[in-house]
Parts: C-alpha cells; structure tokens; sequence
C-alpha cells in the first residue's frame, strides 16, 4: 500500500490557499498536466512539493494560465442581520462562480473589520440593521482611501424611494429590495465586476 507522507505531498485545499486560487482552478491543473498529482486509494488528488516548487518558478505566460483562472477572483462580503439570508446567499454565489470568493456575516462589529482584513471587491450590504446604520456603513467605505474601491451593493426590506436615494447619495452602486431573486444579485454582481458569460 502507498503511503502519503506529508512532508512530501500537499492537497489540492492547501494549493489553492497558497497560490490564492480556488480549487476548481488546481483541478483544472491537474487534469490539463500543469501540476503532477497522486491519486489515493480514496479518490484524493495528492501533489509533490517538488512539482509544486517547479509550478512556482515558471511565469504565468510559461504555465500558459489565463488571466480568468488567476486574477479573476472576485471577492465579495455579505452583511446581513438574518443568518438564513447570508448563509444561503454566500452558498447560492459560491456554487454560481467558481471565481466568486464569498465570506458572509450577521454581526455589524465583524463586518467593519472585514472590509479591512477580507478587502472584498464588492460587498452586499443590508442598510438597516440592529447596532449599523447602513448609512453610515456605506459613507465610512467610500470616504475611506483604503476602501472607496469597494463596490457596494445594497439590500433592504425597507425599499422606500427616500432609502433608495439616500444610500445611493452615500455610494451604493445600486439597492436591491428582499425579497430578492438571488440570481439577479450573481448578475449584477458578474456586470460589475466585467466577467462576461
């Protein structure tokens, strides 16, 4: 029986964090013969670390890697008080697009220092929330240098056309009304970020 050490080899889960790409991308390696793999009796993909060093030398023009599977990553952050909302929003995009990089969360406190730590590209923001004003929230991202990059997205059960105006006034790029179809939120979110189908 073949043994595995780990000093030896990696797992697909371990390449995809340390070369910041999803799993789906190390996958697509493995089987086009970019990256050297082991199967296991159980069906895992186990890569040598001396294939992984020789796939960290090369640049990205040798490896032949289009720029959709390395830099197309699209990091996007859920703000929501309602779990159900978050949890099935974050799955929802996460099975839609192998590119999106979704993190959710109910809690404001959170929130704040994931905008710093996270940097999402795009972040789905409720505007009305115990402890948040999604006001303030949206105005602090976009008056910030370090975060008025961040498109902003905003959901809302309170639709009125006053709210709509408002947190537009503060940056949001659009406001969308719950209950929401959550393939038009994957849409706009493709639009923005320019991936085309």
């Amino acid at each position: 029986m073949i043994t595995h050490d780990n000093d030896t080899f990696v797992t697909t889960g371990q390449v995809a964090r340390l070369l910041n790409c999803s799993r789906v991308t190390v996958f697509n390696w493995i089987s086009n013969g970019k990256i050297h793999a082991i199967k296991t009796p159980g069906g895992h993909y186990r890569i040598p670390k001396d294939s992984l060093k020789k796939l960290l030398k090369p640049t990205k023009q040798q490896l032949e890697i289009s720029p959709s599977e390395t830099e197309r990553k699209i990091k996007i952050l859920v703000v929501d008080d309602d779990p159900h909302i978050v949890k099935t929003l974050v799955l929802f995009l996460k099975k839609t697009n192998p590119s999106f990089d979704v993190y959710g969360t109910t809690n404001s406190f959170d929130a704040g220092k994931l905008i710093i730590t996270f940097k999402p590209d795009i972040a789905i923001i409720d505007i009305v929330m115990p402890g948040m004003d999604g006001f303030e929230v949206v105005e602090k991202i976009k008056s910030d240098p370090q975060t008025q990059d961040i498109k902003v997205i905003a959901i809302t059960g309170y639709g009125t056309k006053e709210n709509v105006e408002k947190i537009k006034k503060k940056g949001a790029i659009l406001c969308i009304l719950k209950p929401f179809d959550y393939y038009e939120i994957a849409e706009q979110i493709k639009k923005i970020s320019g991936i085309k189908d």
